[in-house]
């Protein structure tokens, strides 16, 4: 019986966020949104193009492929 091999998969998707945040000046909108702060709503999300990154060779051992 052979033993099973690790493949690894690389997926790719773009989420676009809005983000509306309230201040008295747009140096503290800046500050209070690289803070994390506001309203942040998800209004786009595309992609999904994924692909095999890496598949053992034949021959290979499965231990080799695993990193931790």
């Amino acid at each position: 019986m052979s033993r099973p091999k690790e493949y690894i998969f690389s997926n790719t998707f773009t989420v676009t966020e809005e983000t509306e945040v309230l201040a008295n000046s747009y140096d503290e909108a800046v500050e209070i949104f690289l803070r994390g702060g506001g309203v942040t709503d998800e209004v786009d999300q595309s992609g999904g193009n994924w692909e095999c990154i890496q598949e053992p060779t034949e021959g290979e051992e499965w231990a080799t492929y695993i990193t931790w």
